[in-house]
Order: structure tokens, then C-alpha cells, then sequence
């Protein structure tokens, strides 16, 4: 996906309090990509019949509605599908510096990945821009293991 810059975008004035969302991740998925991340990579899972990669991956597949096992390895560079330049916490008070967080799609996978990208001024960050996760030295298999993406 290359950027367009004729799309239109929006910017809202208000706050988001992510912390009164929950979220679940089955425990398979969430093991194996936790599995990978300790050895510094992406893995999914895919559906054998349409071959949709589900990072992180779960029981079933959400568009053919089976059982997958099938565990793969993605890329751990990828494309900045959807962003958000963070400019207050979430209780509204200002940042000193603005933060960028960012729906990422790993090369080989279908599905998005949070995480924060660094290096670039966020002004500059684009939709289909690609991005490359910066590794912790010493992982530990955990979400955490992911520092921060910078553009490629």
C-alpha cells in the first residue's frame, strides 16, 4: 500500500481512555508469537484453507471459521496501516513530546499489531510507510521484547 496524500484525513480534538478497554488473547496465540518474540520473531498463525496469517494467532479462522494450527513466520518489518500522534496522556494532560502509536501490518500476516513508532518527527509518520521492529538485547518472550519501530 503506498500513501496517498490526496486522501482526506481528520484530526479530532479529544481524549481516548484506553485503560477502560479489556482485551483477551487466546493462549495459544498469545504463546506462540511470545515463543517467537524471545527469539526476535514474528510468528502467526495461518488458515490452510483461504491462507490468511494471524499475528498474534487464534483457535479458529475469523473468515473460514476452522480449526488452524499451522504456525509461520512473518517479517518484523512491515507497513503503518493506521496512526495516531499522541500529543496529551490519557488524563489529558500535555506531553512533553508528542508520541506516535501505530497499527502495524508485519510483512507475511494479516492482521495489525500495536506498537510505537521512533525516529522520525511524528508530523512526518504516513500511512503505507514501511517499518521495522527494534528489538530489545535480551528478550524475554513478551510483547515488551518490541521497543519501538522505526522506518525502514
Amino acid at each position: 500500500m503506498a500513501y496517498n496524500k490526496d486522501l482526506e484525513t481528520r484530526e479530532v480534538q479529544a481524549t481516548w481512555d484506553v485503560t477502560t478497554y479489556q482485551y483477551k488473547l487466546d493462549g495459544r496465540g498469545a504463546k506462540v508469537l511470545a515463543d517467537g518474540m524471545k527469539e526476535k520473531t514474528i510468528r502467526g498463525i495461518k488458515c490452510p484453507q483461504c491462507g490468511r496469517v494471524y499475528v498474534p494467532g487464534p483457535t479458529y479462522c475469523r473468515v473460514c471459521y476452522i480449526d488452524i494450527d499451522d504456525v509461520v513466520d512473518c517479517s518484523d518489518e512491515g507497513v503503518v496501516m493506521s496512526y495516531c500522534i499522541e500529543m496529551a496522556d490519557v488524563r489529558g494532560n500535555p506531553m512533553d513530546e508528542h508520541r506516535v502509536s501505530a497499527m502495524i501490518k508485519f510483512d507475511g500476516a494479516d492482521t495489525w499489531f500495536i506498537g510505537t513508532v521512533h525516529g522520525i518527527d511524528p508530523m512526518d509518520v504516513k500511512i503505507g510507510m514501511k517499518v521495522k521492529a527494534i528489538w530489545k538485547d535480551v528478550t524475554e518472550g513478551n510483547l515488551g521484547d518490541i521497543q519501538r519501530f522505526e522506518p525502514v
